[in-house]
């Protein structure tokens, strides 16, 4: 009855909604990690550590209990872990996809050579240096998207 047919005997909707229920809560748990050492970070690679492994599990929730995934969305995170990343997972492959890996700073560009060498001159090896750069990059983590109300001033004039 359709082009795409749907191969599944069951809709999983228990294993479903254990990962978006899941999810939900390593959200919660990855803020609350990271506001509660703001101010005092003693241990930064323990830290970092449980960021990685919330990551990950993400990634294994997907696959296990979304079945969203496939050897080759496999592949990437596994590669960024193996190459450093202390948690690796997709996000947006709906659209293509790309993953987003932890990596400590004093790793990340040897974190960049090494998946450019093991995935994308593997799977693209006609990317010039440019593309290159376009399709693998870091950046430090910031505070996220976010409403900012102006609040209206008195007017001093008495309008």
């Amino acid at each position: 009855m359709s082009k795409f047919p749907v191969h599944a005997d069951l809709f999983q909707l228990y294993t479903r909604a254990i990962h978006v229920y899941s999810e939900s809560l390593r959200v919660v748990k990855f803020r609350d990690i990271c506001e509660s050492n703001a101010t005092n970070v003693t241990n930064s690679e323990s830290i970092l550590r449980q960021l990685g492994d919330l990551m990950n599990e993400s990634q294994y929730s997907c696959r296990d209990n979304f079945n969203c995934s496939c050897p080759e969305l496999e592949e990437l995170p596994t590669i960024c872990r193996k190459a450093g990343a202390l948690g690796s997972r997709r996000t947006g492959a709906g659209w293509g996809g790309c993953t987003v890996s932890l990596v400590p700073e004093d790793q990340v560009e040897k974190f960049i050579e090494t998946v450019k060498n093991e995935y994308f001159n593997r799977r693209f090896p006609y990317f010039t240096e440019e593309e290159l750069d376009n399709a693998i990059f870091s950046s430090r983590p910031a505070s996220g998207a976010f409403i900012f109300k102006k609040h209206a001033a008195a007017n001093p004039i008495g309008g």
